[in-house]
């Protein structure tokens, strides 16, 4: 393939990712951000062992251990007492763990590399609009202006409204489900926790992680702190709840979390998070590409946004080896397509047991979930989805 210039839309996870790996195979990228000063958005993330095996290709991964925790248990509970959910990444490889990690680390790590391979990052650069042709893809920007490059790769966000312009089959589903979230410094004494999560029913959820250092040179032990709540009580959470009485929900519905949260005290603190169900018949349109939360949005229940992000970018460059970029882009959703299915459909099936007002489906959560600890076959399948491996419900690996 003779080098071309490739634009790409948004500088989180997935058009980072996708620059570096880009560029590391020779291919001229241009990194547009619509955000002058871009600052990371998003809470704490789990990387799972097979985007941590992305950052190892990208010789970036000993560079997140440092700054990040390993995590080798997901545990689940709810008031009384009852096991929802206990997951030892061990017990379904040795050498497997999850990486607690801020998103200011990962981002900080990506957009060094970036500076590092010299790729043209126009801050403040806002996409408008694109219009494609046999030769290329025109981009419009803010203020009147254009760009011309051989292919476009949109990485914005779930929330992207460039992705209408493909001519794809697609939708765009607002979940009826948020959240606010924190990362509050351990306090003295604060034992240490894996991935530690409370329900009750599906109406209430708090959930724990160790997310280590923001930056090489800082002290504190962070720990990323979530709280469900509906859209509809997320808007204006801060009036109509308060943070006192949010504060005084966490600890009914969990005790032990009251040193931590004696560190929350102004609501700003706090971020809201909304979230997206997308679903595209394909993520490809002729020089055009959607990549990341872009292309395959979903609930974090199944802590996989950052990791299918930085997949997505590993496996597009997996695929530049012959033909022109509607080639590419083909392969790759042809590559892509078992695996993002499955996560598509376990999402959807999973988050309403977790985030909802049903009754009977965490219900029957509840009452069946703890078995996957116990019996060694469910828990291979429900580590297995964790590690973001599966491709497909009763069988299929990811081999990158």
């Amino acid at each position: 393939m003779p080098e071309a210039g490739v634009a790409i839309v948004g500088a989180g996870v997935a058009g980072a990712a996708a620059a570096v790996r880009l560029a590391e195979r020779g291919i001229a990228v241009t990194l547009y951000e619509a955000v002058p000063e871009p600052r990371p958005i998003g809470a704490g993330l789990l990387l799972q062992p097979t985007g941590q095996r992305v950052l190892a290709a990208m010789g970036l991964l000993d560079d997140a251990l440092a700054l990040g925790t390993r995590v080798d248990r997901l545990f689940g509970d709810t008031p009384t007492g009852r096991t929802v959910l206990d997951m030892s990444y061990r017990r379904f490889h040795p050498e497997a763990y999850g990486l607690g990690l801020q998103r200011g680390a990962l981002m900080g790590l990506l957009w060094r590399r970036v500076r590092e391979l010299g790729i043209p990052w126009q801050c403040g650069a806002a996409v408008e609009g694109f219009a494609q042709d046999a030769g290329g893809v025109t981009l419009r920007l803010a203020g009147g202006a254009t760009a011309r490059h051989a292919a476009l790769i949109l990485a914005n966000g779930s929330f992207s409204w460039l992705r209408e312009g493909m001519k794809v089959r697609q939708s765009g589903r607002l979940f009826p489900w948020g959240a606010v979230w924190t990362v509050l410094p351990a306090p003295a004494g604060f034992p240490q926790i894996e991935l530690r999560q409370r329900f009750r029913s599906a109406s209430q959820m708090l959930g724990l992680m160790p997310v280590g250092k923001a930056a090489s040179d800082d002290t504190a032990r962070g720990i990323n702190l979530f709280w469900s709540l509906p859209v509809a009580e997320l808007d204006g959470w801060q009036q109509r709840i308060g943070l006192a009485a949010l504060k005084q929900r966490m600890a009914d519905l969990f005790p032990d979390v009251v040193p931590l949260i004696a560190g929350l005290t102004e609501a700003g603190q706090l971020r809201e998070a909304r979230y997206a169900d997308v679903h595209m018949a394909r993520w490809h349109d002729g020089r055009v590409l959607a990549i990341g939360d872009c292309a395959h949005g979903m609930s974090p229940q199944l802590g996989q946004g950052a990791n299918m992000a930085l997949i997505d970018a590993h496996e597009l460059a997996a695929e530049l080896g012959s033909g022109d970029w509607p080639q590419v882009f083909e392969r790759y959703t042809r590559r892509r397509r078992a695996h993002l299915r499955f996560y598509g459909q376990a999402s959807r099936g999973l988050t309403p047991m977790f985030q909802s007002h049903a009754v009977v489906a965490p219900w029957l959560r509840d009452r069946f979930f703890g078995w996957g600890g116990r019996l060694p076959y469910l828990h291979q399948q429900s580590i297995a989805t964790l590690s973001g491996v599966k491709t497909g419900w009763l069988w299929g690996r990811l081999k990158l």
